[in-house]
Order: structure tokens, then sequence, then C-alpha cells
């Protein structure tokens, strides 16, 4: 079974019942991960039981957990393997898995059908056992300037990075840096060196830039075609051990458009449409959409900037709505728990009293009328969500939990004494996460109908057929013909 240790790089681990098999360095660095035993078989260490998980984290840590939750860890680039801790007995049903956060977590399905979740101090695990073995990391430290993964270059611009490493003297370390992609981009290097008190530091300065001259040229798209696309690069020291703190680190130089287009189901949609909707998601006006699983609820905080810069957050009332006419999202906070006493403003409703408007006119600070006072409106039903946000009410969205989707919203400030302003703003989240199986109870329902259907045709099937021998066991299908006499 092979796991990629990074989507876009080309290194990945292979394992069976017994051994892990790594490939590193775009293949050139392979081999089995060794035991302090000497040999590749964990199951030997781990009372003859078989790998049951492989699980590599952010940072590059590899966990692989035999079915007896005994545990070995081990790096990317390293070759070895050691047997950590034992963290919970042999017998209990355990799962690794990793939250949004990067902390590792024990996921345990107890004998009493419940499920308990259990977090794993795998940092001091790891260094628990570095101090055993006397494990030490080649280098001091090992940094970079990169403060992003992408990296957007247009004609005429260049990148410039440095990585420094401090290692103590006559190792001999060095920096690598290896790139992957086409070679659409030149580089130029600069190495600096520098030696004091025992330890030596290494600074390379490394600049990404294109040298094309797109000027008088007959083929200007196909030229310019070539030249764009997408450039992995990745910086690494020369040693590396399970005790140093960051494994990789990898960029992307990119000289690609960056905007996309996707499709809305037409079910998802306010208006319900007869036909799915495509959009355009233009990234220099929506900017970079924020990634959440959609079981994760969210709260948008509107901040108020002037020319200066930021000015202070607001604590106002809001309102906010999908400009492309989604609507399969929702709030946790119904009007009762909000607090109001009659039924407050909704998308719909406030549509329903506007239909001549569009719909970023149809609410807003010059209609709005709260839901605190027994002298406005009617008690109407008070389990609706509450569609209004502040930062104090704890008011969130919340995502479906059947698909994942790409929601592009509009902030309004909906408080009518907050500002002479008409105070908007714009953010986009895209969801996604796993989605649930159907219910078992559906399942089953399904293949009951289903079966009693095959058997409905088959009882219908054999009395259709016992009509049919009554009908002929005495009377012959084809009945001969008679000669006539002659006179």
């Amino acid at each position: 079974m092979p796991h990629f240790t990074f989507s876009a790089l080309p290194g990945l681990l292979l394992w069976n019942k017994h051994s892990i098999y790594y490939c590193y360095h775009n293949f050139t660095f392979t081999g089995i991960l060794q035991t302090p035993a000497g040999h590749g078989n964990l199951s030997m260490l781990s009372n003859d039981s078989i790998i049951h998980e492989v699980f590599i984290d952010y940072y590059g840590d590899i966990l692989v957990k035999m079915e007896n939750n005994v545990i070995f860890y081990s790096k990317i680039n390293t070759r070895d393997a050691v047997k950590l801790h034992l963290w919970t007995n042999y017998t209990t049903r355990a799962f690794i898995f990793l939250s949004t956060s990067g902390q590792t977590y024990f996921l345990y399905a107890l004998d009493d059908g419940t499920i308990q979740i259990q977090d794993y101090p795998l940092r001091l695990e790891a260094q628990s056992i570095a101090f055993t073995t006397k494990d030490k990391c080649p280098y001091v430290a090992f940094h970079n300037n990169v403060a992003h993964v992408f990296y957007f270059l247009d004609k005429g611009e260049a990148l410039t990075v440095w990585t420094q490493i401090v290692y103590p003297e006559n190792t001999g370390l060095y920096v690598i840096v290896e790139s992957y992609g086409p070679k659409i981009l030149q580089e130029s290097h600069d190495i600096s060196f520098e030696a004091a008190f025992g330890y030596c530091t290494k600074t390379l300065t490394l600049t990404f830039y294109q040298n094309v001259d797109y000027e008088r040229i007959s083929d200007y798209f196909e030229t310019q075609d070539n030249h764009t696309g997408l450039v992995l690069v990745q910086f690494r020291p020369s040693e590396y051990s399970k005790t140093c703190p960051i494994a990789q680190k990898v960029s992307d130089v990119g000289c690609h458009h960056h905007d996309f287009s996707y499709v809305i189901e037409k079910s998802y949609l306010r208006h319900q449409p007869s036909k799915n909707l495509r959009v355009r998601y233009i990234w220099g006006e929506y900017g970079c959409p924020l990634r959440l699983d959609f079981t994760e609820k969210f709260q948008p905080v509107v901040q108020l900037f002037d020319d200066n810069g930021y000015v202070k957050d607001v604590e106002a009332n809001f309102i906010v709505w999908e400009i492309h006419g989604r609507d399969d999202y929702s709030f946790n906070n119904t009007m009762a728990q909000s607090g109001c006493l009659h039924e407050a403003q909704t998308w719909k409703s406030m549509i329903e009293l506007n239909k001549h408007l569009p719909l970023e006119e149809v609410w807003g600070p010059e209609n709005y009328k709260h839901c605190f006072s027994y002298a406005i409106g009617k008690p109407g039903d008070l389990n609706q969500p509450y569609e209004i946000i502040n930062s104090s009410n704890g008011n969130h969205i919340f995502w479906p939990m059947g698909h994942s989707g790409m929601y592009v919203f509009r902030v309004k400030i909906l408080d009518p004494n907050y500002s002479f302003c008409n105070l908007t703003a714009m953010f986009a989240i895209e969801t996604f996460g796993l989605i649930p199986s159907p219910s078992v109870y559906l399942v089953a329902s399904f293949l009951f109908v289903l079966m009693l259907l095959f058997f409905t045709i088959l009882v219908l099937s054999y009395f259709r057929y016992m009509r049919i021998y009554r009908r002929y066991i005495y009377e012959p299908l084809h009945k001969p013909q008679r000669k006539r006499k002659k006179n």
C-alpha cells in the first residue's frame, strides 16, 4: 500500500504486513526502515503483530501502529525506526488521526460501544526515546524566510529567498535545493560562510526569475504558455535525524492564473432555477478562500479599516449572504435562543417584502427592526434560525454535511446607528470533509423494498406460468388439420 510523504514531491512509503519501504529524494534514496535490532521486520519487536496503520503528520513524523497498539517512530529522510512506549493495552481497538491544528490524537473504540478521544503527546514521546538512544540532530538551527506556500511571479518579477544552516565545526553540512516541475525559471545562487565559537553558519541566497523576451515574436501565446506553470522548490539540510524539528518545507513558485470556475447544484440555490449555475471565482476580488471542515461552525470577525490601516473590530450587528444565491447553509442560534420576543427579520421575509429590489438591497440599516420588544412585530415562530450576527451573540454559520462547496459571502453592517457609510465587505469559504455514509436504516429499507419487489415479480410469474400450464395440459398447442372427404 503506498503513502506519499507530500503529494507534490516524488517521495513515498510502501509497506506490507511486517516492513516499511521508503523512497526519498526523487527515488534516489530507497530502502527498508531498520530497527535497533538490525533488521526491517517490525513484527519481531511487537510480539509477531502486523502493521495496522502508517501515519504521517504535517511535520514529517512517521508513526507505524501495529495491530496490538505497539507504535514505532521514524521521520522523513531517515532510515531507521524506534519503538515508542506503550500507550494503551494490546486489545483496545485504536486509530491515530490528526486535527486541523496539527495535534495528534488516539481514537478508541471501547467494548461498550462508545468512542473515546485522547491526546497523544508525540513530541514528548519522541524526545524521551531520543534521550534514551542519545540521538542528536546534526545541526543546531535550520531557517529560511519562506513565509508562504504559494508565490506568484508575473513577467519581469523575481523572487529572492534565503535559507541558513548552523552546525558544529568539522561536520561539513550544507543546504540542498531541489526543484520539481517544468524548467521555466532561472536560478542564481549566492553562498556566505561564517565560523565562530565552534559553530559554522552557511547562508544560501536564491533568486528565481525568467529571462524571456516576449517582444516581437511570431508565436507569442505559444511561447507564453510554454513558460507558464507550477514549480515546486524544496530546501533541506544534507544530513537529518529524527530529533530535527522540521522535516522539510516546500514552496510553490507559479506563473499561472489563479481564477477558476465551479458549478453550483441548482437545488442549493435560493430561487431554485431549472439548471445548475456555473460561476467564476475572481481571486483578485474575492481573495483567498478560507478552508473549513464542514463540521466546523464559523463566526465571521468584521474589522474596520481606513486609509491608514486597521481601526477597530466591529461589534455592531451585521448580516451575510452568498452573492451567487446559495442558501444551503444556516445559523446555529434560533430566535428564541437570541432573546427575541417576536419573529425576527430574515432573508426570506425581507425578500417577500421587497420583491422589486435586488438581493443586496432588500435588507439593510434603512429597514432594520430588532426583535427585542413586544411593541414591534408579531410573535410568530421563534424556532427559526436567527440570521443576524455580532461579536457577542455567539451566532455561527454552519454548513451542510452531505457535500462540500465554495461560498462567496458579502457582509453588511445592519446597525443604523453605527456609521453614515454603507459598510460592506466580502470573504470566501471553501468547505471540505468526509461525506457521511448513508443511514443503515435507509440502506436496509431500500434493500427490503428491492427484495420484496423481486419476490413479488417471481410469485406473479409463477402463477402466470401455472395458468398457461393448466390451460394447455389437456389441449394441444397445435390442433392437427382434419382431411375432408371427397364426394
